[in-house]
């Protein structure tokens, strides 16, 4: 962990300005903005939003896909004690402002005419800088949350949350000065917010692209020390035949719930070093982190990090607490805290202990019953993956008149193909025969997956 790091309650974006100010914060592809001056504009956003009007305690929706000037906002909410509200762009306007009467939003904002590109007078000296200090405990973002029912949920969480997030992820995944870290995740996922507050309070640098370049083009033209991935864009990676330790790569984050060995091996035979993980919004994004364990039935998801704890219920169900888990859900006008069983709060995962390690089985309500039999589609998802020439893979129930519900796979190849037998027949030496998808079906063409989880919605509804 960095000397002189940001304790609470003060502002960790004006600590760097004080301590670190000529140290790059954030990397664009035209130069790179310094702690002192993303301090200059964080309080030249401040400025723009109070003559707007936002007082302590309002609530700031914010819609746009250009990610500088949502961290920019993100970082003027928590010093003006502001709830940051971001929202995916790509949400209809109709259900945009549903989603503003919902939460009781005093403005809505986008990046047009926030001043950002005006030009910026030169940074004060960090010698005439003060400390800020700032509500750590109180409110400071809506998160949105489809879970697994499809009904959004808007998670509140505070700073503290999200510092002791990022203490707890530093001792798995270290940070060191010169180290550089992609934002490759949507900043209205925690798991995008989780990366600004990690680099912030390491006091290391963000890479940004507004361009979304593909992520060899990005290794190409920077050294990034540190990226979030899923096993798709691992694949994609390997397969371009880009070294990623000749390009600075040290640490992968693997989120998505599943990993595929042969490209863990193959990332490691290069130099670098692969974790998995398991978050969720409600605990502010990682619980787990370690590097994985490959199992007769899966791959683990990592140690428990430090300031969380967690326990398994008798069927098994993930059970967690400790200093990340969430404020509550935003209702009626209020923070309502979580639904709280002795203390814990149940995730609806299945999982299992492997050593000290824990290994996620799948989702509770996303089980299906065979013949009586319970079937995870996790499970399947995992075993399919062992198999050399798929990629990506997701399961889904069929409705059955003689078993009730059989399970259906959807499958990513290497070279667009699929044979649906041999796949099969493979599937059968690996987990039990009931659990053999009656169809291996390719995956759409056109879909574009987006974060860090499936859609498995998009492929049931296909399904039907």
């Amino acid at each position: 962990m960095k000397t002189n790091f940001p304790e609470l309650p003060c502002c960790p974006l004006r600590h760097q300005a004080i301590h670190h100010s000529s140290c790059t914060a954030i990397q664009l592809e035209q130069g790179g903005i310094t702690f002192r001056l993303l301090d200059e504009l964080v309080d030249q956003c401040c400025r723009v939003y109070r003559d707007k009007g936002m007082s302590v305690g309002n609530r700031l929706l914010f819609v746009t896909g250009k990610p500088l000037d949502t961290v920019i906002v993100a970082l003027a909410c928590l010093r003006s004690q502001w709830i940051f509200c971001p929202v995916n762009p790509a949400l209809p306007e109709a259900q945009q402002l549903t989603y503003r009467d919902r939460i009781g939003a005093s403005l809505v904002a986008d990046s047009a005419g926030i001043g950002f590109h005006r030009p910026i007078p030169a940074p004060r000296s960090a010698s005439s800088l003060s400390s800020i200090e700032i509500a750590s405990e109180a409110v400071y973002n809506l998160i949105v949350s489809s879970g697994t029912t499809g009904i959004p949920k808007a998670v509140a969480h505070s700073y503290q949350n999200h510092y002791f997030s990022a203490l707890g992820s530093m001792h798995a995944l270290p940070l060191t000065y010169g180290d550089t870290w992609l934002l490759s995740l949507p900043l209205f996922h925690v798991g995008g917010l989780a990366i600004v507050m990690r680099c912030l309070l390491a006091g290391i640098t963000m890479v940004l692209s507004e361009r979304r370049l593909p992520l060899n083009d990005m290794l190409a033209r920077q050294r990034l020390t540190h990226l979030s991935l899923v096993n798709t864009q691992l694949f994609r990676l390997i397969q371009s035949g880009l070294s990623l330790y000749d390009s600075g790569v040290r640490y992968i984050l693997l989120g998505g719930g599943v990993a595929s060995p042969r490209l863990v091996q193959a990332v490691k035979a290069q130099g670098v070093t692969v974790l998995t993980t398991y978050g969720l919004t409600e605990m502010t994004s990682q619980v787990c982190t370690a590097e994985p364990l490959f199992t007769s039935s899966g791959v683990t998801s990592g140690v428990v990090l430090p300031w969380r704890e967690v326990r398994l219920t008798g069927e098994g169900e993930i059970q967690v607490r400790g200093e990340t888990l969430a404020k509550g859900v935003f209702q009626h006008g209020e923070v309502m805290p979580l639904p709280i069983n002795g203390g814990w709060f149940n995730t609806g995962d299945k999982g299992r202990w492997y050593g000290d390690q824990l290994q996620i089985c799948g989702r509770m309500d996303n089980m299906l019953i065979s013949g009586g039999e319970n079937i995870h589609p996790e499970e399947i998802e995992q075993a399919l993956l062992t198999l050399p020439e798929i990629v990506q893979a997701v399961v889904v129930a069929m409705k059955d008149p003689e078993y009730g519900q059989r399970p259906v796979a959807y499958v990513q190849t290497v070279d667009g193909t699929l044979n649906e037998a041999y796949t099969k027949e493979r599937l059968a030496g690996k987990i039990a025969k009931f659990k053999v998808p009656v169809y291996v079906r390719l995956f759409p063409e056109q879909i574009a997956e987006s974060g860090i989880k499936i859609n498995r919605r998009f492929f049931q509804a296909l399904l039907e």
